[in-house]
């Protein structure tokens, strides 16, 4: 009896805490959208009970757009429209989404374009013309646009960016009610080191944040700039240096060796940063199944915000902060023989995680620098971006920064 009631107990004893373990997300791959656009109700509520994670792929006027739902966004599952009629016109693309009721939960949508924009980023546009949010440009052939679409009924149309690049994180970061509140300050006391580990090593990573190359900021060929104290190059250079740095295109600051920086922090000054991986959005069939628990449904791992910084500070030193005072996880390597910090994760989202040539890349002003992030010392108002690549940085517009070209 005793025995009967000891199993009992187990029984019940590991159905209680089986029904209390959070359950992994899983890929479950992309079901094709029916000709009536409309996804059932126990599609989606098989979706949440596994907690999976799924495209759903459509096309229009020659256009494929995917919505790409996460099982623990969705509430309350029931029948859902999910057509689009997509218009492709220079420069701007129409959406009409066919649905008459809100999806209940936000959903990244990725159009696949049949033309290349020559643009950082985009905004949509509701049918009166005001800005509802930003879309970040990817695609390594053509281009893929992607936003979180939160209203999914009417009309809506997007167009390239032209102006400030950081115009489109803003939006993005006002929809998630970033304020003035949420700036970074210097005075923040979170200082959990287990969000950092450095190490002394040599990478063969062959993205441009972690082996890019570094000119010294002795060489002749470069002259400085009346708003900038950085050495800005003239473009005269044809070598690598020492560091086996490309040239830095004309116009563009040269890097500062750390052991040469001299932070003031009597100086202080504003940036905008932004961490986001969008791109994986688009390759969740690369993703390593662990990430899937933390990657962002958005895509969005720290959005568009102003950061205080000091004189003479790097980009490395700025995202070292952040991190920190975020609880962002993030691991970086020192390589010696690029004298740079090489970045190997964020969010716990690591090189090679989605596929051969996925990793971490920065960008800068819509630069992405030919040198290490701890090499480019940061001038007043500049934007950051950090952005993960799928495709050796053909995805996010940075493919020349590895190669070597411009």
């Amino acid at each position: 009896m005793k025995y009967k009631i000891l199993l009992l107990f187990l029984t019940v004893n590991l159905i209680f805490c089986g029904c209390n373990l959070k359950q992994e997300k899983d890929y479950q791959g992309n079901i094709n959208i029916p000709e009536n656009g409309i996804v059932e109700k126990s599609v989606f509520s098989q979706i949440q009970e596994n907690n999976a994670v799924v495209t759903f792929s459509g096309e229009s006027n020659c256009c494929k757009y995917e919505w790409t739902v996460f099982g623990d966004d969705i509430e309350n599952p029931h029948d859902i429209n999910l057509a689009i009629d997509i218009t492709e016109e220079p420069e701007q693309v129409l959406l009409n989404f066919q649905s008459d009721d809100y999806f209940g939960f936000s959903s990244v949508l990725s159009i696949h374009l049949n033309s290349v924009w020559d643009c950082q980023s985009a905004i949509v546009y509701d049918s009166e013309n005001n800005a509802v949010c930003g879309a970040s440009v990817t695609g390594s052939e053509n281009t893929i646009l992607n936003f979180t679409a939160s209203d999914t009924t009417g009309s809506f149309c997007i167009m390239p960016d032209k102006a400030d690049s950081s115009q489109i994180d803003i939006i993005a970061a006002e929809e998630k009610e970033i304020t003035t509140e949420n700036r970074i300050s210097t005075t923040k006391t979170n200082k959990q080191d287990d969000y950092l580990t450095s190490a002394e090593q040599v990478s063969d990573n062959t993205f441009s944040i972690g082996n890019s190359n570094i000119i010294s900021d002795e060489d002749d060929n470069s002259k400085s700039s009346a708003d900038d104290n950085r050495i800005i190059s003239d473009g005269s250079q044809t070598e690598q240096d020492k560091y086996l740095t490309d040239p830095v295109p004309e116009g563009k600051p040269m890097p500062v060796e750390p052991e040469n920086a001299e932070i003031n922090e009597q100086n202080q000054y504003i940036c905008t940063f932004s961490v986001e991986c969008s791109t994986i959005l688009n390759n969740l069939n690369e993703l390593n199944s662990e990430k899937f628990d933390v990657l962002p449904a958005d895509g969005i791992i720290f959005p568009a915000t102003e950061i205080i910084f000091y004189e003479g500070e790097s980009v490395y030193d700025v995202l070292q902060r952040i991190c920190k005072e975020n609880n962002i996880h993030m691991e970086a390597s020192w390589t010696p023989m690029y004298n740079s910090a090489y970045v190997e994760g964020i969010h716990n989202l690591y090189e090679f995680d989605c596929g051969n040539l996925s990793g971490w890349m920065y960008r800068v002003d819509g630069w992405y620098p030919n040198y290490g992030c701890s090499r480019y010392q940061l001038k007043d108002g500049e934007v950051v971006e950090w952005r993960y690549t799928c495709d050796l940085g053909n995805d996010v517009g940075g493919g020349y920064a590895v190669t070597g070209g411009e």
